[in-house]
């Protein structure tokens, strides 16, 4: 598994705590719940953006190892 695998891992298990933590803030009638959901929702928008960018970044990466690859074994 790719470090990046293992982030984007550690980021979806974080992101489902984060909705368990909402779920049992709802269920306890917490007065501050709307402010929670909101945050969430910011969170999730972050999170799918920084889930793009990493993927986008990795597969730059891996095309400039292959030309890099391509040019020391044309050497």
């Amino acid at each position: 598994m790719s470090k990046l695998d293992m982030a984007l891992s550690r980021l979806d298990a974080a992101m489902a705590r984060l909705d368990s933590a909402v779920e049992d803030s709802s269920s306890r009638g917490y007065q501050d719940r709307d402010l929670l959901q909101t945050e969430l929702a910011v969170l999730r928008q972050t999170y799918t953006l920084l889930q793009t960018e990493a993927r986008l970044v990795s597969d730059r990466l891996d095309d400039v190892i292959g030309r890099m690859h391509t040019v020391t074994e044309g050497a």
